[in-house]
Formats: structure tokens, C-alpha cells, sequence
């Protein structure tokens, strides 16, 4: 990014002015930083989501309409045809100025000489090199803050969209020295108040492969205690100190919840900031779902002193969809033409409509072991999204973190084993 600002010395307010220089420059800084993140990709936006190239875009336009509106006098009155009139002044000035200074030779020869030397070599060149400085820190700001974004976005830290990403950097971006003294005490952990999530669903939808993904991703400290009549709380505590409550429940059977099945239900979203309603892939038929949150809308509406939980739905166990041999993550559901791609997106768009307004959302995912897919990079971003700043934004990067820091284990364990593997083949290869 700074080697592209860095290699216009100067910018003409013909280049300011043409549109197409502005997108030869993004195209090939899009494609420079791609290909640090991804060398084999094949464009600069083939691994990226539409939701994600647009985030992208609206926040360097966003940051570079802040610059121009605080720091170019008159920025809400210049149009772009102006900068091509004010090249054209600038040289009608010009070649006025020149022809008074003949006119002035017949009249004074030595004094002309003298104040147009001065101009020429003084004002005049003070202010061409102010003027060239001007757009020069106008085309900078613009790969600046375009190239800064681009990284944003291959890092995949725009997948929770604008907004999401906006309220995460204000609430954890660098503050101002006067705004979060050095010595603030920090509130005492025990006021931090834990992220409670409920898991719903019938039997057999893989609600315990999903809790067993997420807390063994982010978990400091881990907990496992039985809730009578319930299903399984599991307590944890994210590094930094934000607790975390999933609380798993038992689940129904295909005909539909009993009533100690359905007041399980109840009783696990009754304090939840959220539910996680799991589902799977491969069933055709939903009504007793639909039955479930119907009755828990209504036995929420009959006690108004409580507030239900937001539900998203996650639909699991997508590896069994057709195709069925074909396994190969990962897989951008959202636009992606690959056979299991197109499944997927049918897939979602059916559990959507059959669930209608009761959930927020659908997010499909694997939770099977070793195998797990649009958990990390799909669900918890869905889920921090339905939480307050402070613990949403806690939620994601222990996750990022915890995740990447997974990703070095997996790769020592594969190491390990395939060492163990290579002496097992040399010993049996020097017994025979």
C-alpha cells in the first residue's frame, strides 16, 4: 500500500479528475493485497462475498468524504468539471500574466525584469508546489485509505458487515488518551455479565456436535453441569474475561415436544440473550418446528414481564446434502455455482421460508468432528451480531483468536501423527 502511494510523485488535475484512474489504481491495489493473503487466487475477488467488496467500498468512500469535507475548503461546492475549468484558468492566467509582462518591458525594462523574476521563481512557484501538493495528498489519502480496507476486507474482518464493524471498532478501536486514562480502574469481573446462549431442536439435529465446536474453541475454563429436566449448561470464560453460558437442551422427537420437552424449551429461553434454533439439512418437513416457536411466541406473549430471546436458525449437518459424496469446504453458499454450493443456498432458502418471521436468520453449517465448517466464519459473526457491542465484539475476537491459534494445533497434531505414521512404515519396512 504505501510502495503504490509512493510511486506517483506527482498527480495532474487531469488524473484528479478522470474517473478511470481511480479504478485502474483500486483494481490493481485490490489485486496486489489479494494476492499476499491468497497467491493462488485467480482475481482479486473470488474468495470474497458481495456484502464484503461493497463493505469495503462504503467505508474508504465514507473516511475519504470525511477528509475532503474537514480539510478542502469549498470541497461541497467543487464539482468534477470545475478541476478541468480550474486547469483551464490556471493557464489563461498564465498566459495573460506573460503577455502584461511583455507589454511592462517596453515601459520599464529593469523593474519588469525584476518583479517577474520574483514571480516566477517566487509566488508563482510557491504556489504551483502547493497546488501539486494539494492533489498529491488527495491521491495518497486515496490509497491510503482504500489499501487499509482492502486489508480489512482479505482479512475477513468485514463479514460482519458495516455496521457491525463500525460499533466493534468504536467500542474497541484506540481511544483517545483523555477519553481512558492510564489509570481507570477496570470493572471487577465478577459485574461482567456472562453471554447466555440456549440450544434448541429436535433429537438427532447434532445440537451437542454444535456446543461441542463452540466450546472448545474459546474456552479459558470450562464447566459442565446438569440442569434438572433441562439438558447440559456449559460455562466458560473467554481470554479477557467475558463469561460465557450455552445452555444445551435434551431436544423432541419427530412427532413434536411433549409438555416436559416444551417446558425445557421455555425454561432454557427464558434467560437466554439468545436461541440457537438447530435444525438439520436433510429433513424435508419442518411443522413441528414451526409447532415449537409458535408455542413459545405465545407463552412468551402470556407473560409480558419477560422478553423472548431473538431465535436464529442453524441448519445442520450440510455435508449430507446432495451431492452426498462430495465434501470439499470451503463453500460460498451465498453465490457459488458448485453443485453443493446451489443445495445449500435451496437449502437455506427453504428453511427460511418454512420458518418465516419466527427466526432472525439462517446459517448453515457441519458441526461433525474434524470437519466442521461456517461455524467460525458464519455463525459466531451471526451471533455477535444479536449482542450488545461490548460482548459481541469480545465474542469475535476470542474466537479469532482462539481460532487461529487451533488452526497452529491441528497443524502440530498432523505433524505428530505423521511422523508416527513415516516410523511405523520404516519400522515394519527393517522387520521384514
Amino acid at each position: 500500500m504505501d510502495a503504490k502511494a509512493k510511486a506517483f510523485s506527482s498527480i495532474s488535475t487531469d488524473q484528479l479528475g478522470d474517473p478511470r484512474h481511480y479504478t485502474d489504481v483500486a483494481l490493481d491495489l485490490a489485486d496486489q493485497v489479494a494476492k499476499v493473503y491468497f497467491p493462488g487466487g485467480v482475481t482479486p475477488f473470488d474468495h470474497l462475498t458481495l456484502p464484503e467488496v461493497l463493505a469495503c467500498v462504503e467505508l474508504a468512500a465514507a473516511d475519504l468524504d470525511e477528509l475532503v469535507q474537514k480539510y478542502v475548503p469549498g470541497s461541497h461546492l467543487i464539482r468534477v468539471r470545475d478541476l478541468r475549468s480550474a486547469k483551464k484558468a490556471t493557464e489563461w492566467y498564465r498566459f495573460g500574466q506573460n503577455a502584461m509582462w511583455v507589454g511592462s518591458v517596453f515601459i520599464n525594462p529593469v523593474q519588469s525584469g525584476t518583479r517577474w523574476a520574483a514571480s516566477r521563481f517566487g509566488l508563482d512557484t510557491l504556489f504551483d508546489k502547493l497546488q501539486g501538493d494539494v492533489l498529491l495528498w488527495f491521491h495518497t489519502a486515496f490509497v491510503h485509505e482504500l489499501g487499509h480496507y482492502l486489508i480489512e476486507m482479505n482479512s475477513g474482518r468485514l463479514k460482519v458487515g458495516v455496521k457491525r464493524y463500525r460499533e466493534i471498532m468504536a467500542q474497541h478501536g484506540e481511544p483517545p488518551v483523555e477519553a481512558a486514562p492510564v489509570s481507570a480502574p477496570a470493572p471487577p469481573a465478577g459485574e461482567v455479565r456472562p453471554i447466555s446462549l440456549a440450544v434448541l431442536g429436535p433429537v438427532k439435529a447434532g445440537k451437542s456436535s454444535l456446543v461441542n465446536v463452540l466450546v472448545g474453541q474459546p474456552a479459558a475454563i470450562v464447566d459442565a453441569l446438569p440442569v434438572a429436566h433441562v439438558g447440559i449448561r456449559y460455562r466458560m470464560t473467554f481470554p479477557g474475561g467475558q463469561p460465557l453460558s450455552i445452555l444445551d437442551t435434551a431436544g423432541y422427537g419427530q412427532d413434536g415436544a411433549d409438555e416436559a420437552e416444551f417446558a425445557a424449551a421455555a425454561e432454557a429461553s427464558r434467560d437466554a440473550d439468545l436461541v440457537l434454533f438447530v435444525t438439520t439439512a436433510t429433513n424435508p418437513g419442518r411443522k413441528s418446528d414451526v409447532d415449537l416457536l409458535d408455542r413459545l411466541e405465545a407463552w412468551f406473549a402470556a407473560r409480558p414481564q419477560m422478553k423472548k430471546p431473538p431465535v436464529l436458525a442453524v441448519v445442520n449437518q450440510i455435508d449430507l446434502l446432495s451431492p452426498k459424496a462430495e465434501w470439499s469446504p470451503p463453500y460460498d453458499w451465498r453465490i457459488g455455482t458448485r453443485p453443493k454450493e446451489v443445495t445449500i443456498r435451496d437449502c437455506v432458502a427453504a428453511v427460511k421460508e418454512q420458518l418465516g418471521s419466527r427466526v432472525l436468520d439462517a446459517v448453515p453449517v457441519c458441526s461433525r468432528l474434524g470437519e466442521s465448517f461456517g461455524i467460525m466464519d458464519g455463525l459466531v459473526p451471526a451471533i455477535a451480531l444479536q449482542l450488545d457491542e461490548a460482548r459481541g465484539s469480545a465474542m469475535l475476537r476470542a474466537f479469532h483468536v482462539e481460532g487461529q491459534a487451533d488452526q497452529f494445533k491441528k497443524l502440530g497434531q498432523q505433524l505428530v501423527a505423521g511422523g508416527k505414521k513415516a516410523l511405523g512404515i520404516l519400522w515394519e519396512n527393517l522387520k521384514k
